[in-house]
């Protein structure tokens, strides 16, 4: 493999390059798929530090009545999709203890800043 290749699929940001075969010098590579949600689902997600606590930016201000989530891990329940975003009845998770915590937040997550850990 020549040294620009090897560059340039070290700065590939969502293919696995663990699957390397020396023999024929191939990768197999999977296609990369975002995540789905389904209206009626419920699942386990870890939210973007940039939505943390961040009461400032437009998503709480123009979509969450000034409200912010506190925590960085959730179980989610999608009541409603509307484009990018999902509209959700969150209960916040803690992964350390694998327990449900007491805060509760309901209003709209967008899906870029979301990432799926597991359906429910």
């Amino acid at each position: 493999m020549t040294e620009y290749i090897k560059q340039q699929l070290e700065k590939c940001i969502f293919a696995d390059l663990t699957n390397f075969d020396a023999s024929t010098n191939t990768y197999h590579i999977k296609k990369y798929s975002k995540p789905r949600y389904d209206v009626g689902k419920c699942y386990l997600v870890k939210i973007s530090k940039e939505l943390i606590n961040n009461k400032m930016i437009p998503l709480s201000a123009n979509w969450n009545n000034g409200r912010a989530p506190q925590n960085e891990y959730y179980k989610i329940y999608v009541n409603q999709m509307a484009g990018k975003m999902l509209k959700v009845d969150a209960l916040a998770f803690d992964m350390t203890t694998k327990q449900d915590l007491q805060e509760m937040f309901s209003g709209y997550f967008p899906i870029d800043y979301l990432e799926q850990l597991a359906e429910i």
